[in-house]
């Protein structure tokens, strides 16, 4: 962000947003207004990318499509919701479990007590009908002995099928609040978290880690000639590509619009860039085509910038660095991985 961007105050976003959706024709609800305004504050890089998307090939939005940003984007209510309830769920299926052992906790001590009965009648002389009562108590305790195992046993049985169940939907909700959802690979949440966690381990281990920065070549051209459908079509293809030939322990995602990010850990920018090259010739060789009439489109190209990571250094310097370098594939060609290191980088 720039000096000038910084010096914008809030009520400026507001302003601006209110203008903005007043032009595109749109009510101010709650809901609309928290989608301009996020557009204009930059808080959510996401936001902004697939709201400037539509507006630079519409000129606008409608109310639908900007229900839809707003509900992706957005509507952490829905993903708190469903934390918050499968919480409660989880804290009835425990007191559930807990009322059912206290019960069986109870009848065992009866049970115990009804034993000891029992052995204090048969040392004591008592007639054979006072022995057939007591075996006839100590039968019938045995008997609610047993109920009440099975009743505990297929309660525990049911509690630990619900909460796999529940564990399974907030690992899901988790997982969705980390992945772009056209490409299926990591929102800036998900690479902004994945950079705090292997930047430091890499420097607790000394281990090298570097990043590439991809941009997808001319693609505001491509999407103006072809449509926004073939756009996303092209974004998948880039961004499927990337994962198919990257190793596991790579770690991709969206950054922007036509932006993808990647970190290779325990890789010098050198190893960085061959990788580059690599992914940007197995990329030339895909053709895009046109679902509906399968119209060959031609090829897509990407433009690279590599750096290194510096340890203890800012994540913003490192990314930084890596933007500067894609910033030179882009001005001196395309098409291209611009290596740059710390000491080099202006």
């Amino acid at each position: 962000m720039n000096d000038s961007q910084n010096n914008i105050t809030p009520d400026l976003w507001a302003r601006q947003a209110m203008d903005l959706m007043s032009a595109h024709g749109l009510a101010p609800t709650p809901d609309n207004f928290a989608v301009y305004y996020g557009y204009f504050s930059n808080n959510n890089p996401n936001l902004k990318m697939s709201m400037g998307m539509l507006i630079d090939e519409q000129g606008g939005l409608t109310q639908a499509q900007c229900n839809e940003l707003f509900t992706a984007h957005l509507s952490l209510e829905a993903e708190n919701k469903v934390i918050q309830t499968t919480s409660a769920n989880i804290a009835d299926e425990i007191k559930s479990v807990m009322q059912v052992l206290e019960t069986s906790a109870s009848e065992s001590s009866q049970y115990h007590q009804t034993l000891d009965t029992f052995s204090g009648t048969l040392q004591s002389g008592v007639s054979m009908d006072q022995i057939k009562s007591a075996v006839s108590r100590v039968a019938n305790e045995t008997r609610i002995m047993a109920e009440q195992n099975q009743r505990l046993q297929t309660q525990l049985v049911h509690s630990t099928q619900q909460l796999t169940e529940m564990r399974y939907n907030l690992d899901e909700v988790r997982r969705i609040s980390l992945v772009d959802p056209l490409t299926g690979v990591g929102n800036r949440k998900y690479f902004d978290n994945e950079l705090q966690r292997i930047t430091l381990e890499c420097t607790e281990s000394s281990t090298p880690l570097s990043a590439l920065m991809c941009d997808i070549d001319y693609f505001k051209k491509f999407n103006d000639t072809y449509g926004h459908l073939v756009g996303d079509e092209v974004l998948k293809l880039v961004a499927k590509t990337l994962v198919e030939n990257l190793k596991g322990r790579d770690i991709i995602a969206r950054y922007g619009g036509e932006e993808f990010i990647i970190l290779l850990p325990q890789t010098t920018v050198e190893d960085a860039e061959r990788v580059g090259n690599q992914l940007r010739n197995i990329l030339a060789t895909k053709q895009v085509r046109r679902r509906r009439t399968n119209e060959n489109l031609g090829v897509v190209t990407i433009s690279m910038g590599a750096t290194q990571y510096v340890p203890s250094e800012e994540a913003d310097s490192f990314i930084g660095r890596a933007d500067g370098a894609l910033y030179k594939a882009k001005q001196t060609g395309r098409n291209k991985v611009v290596p740059v290191t710390a000491d080099k980088a202006e």
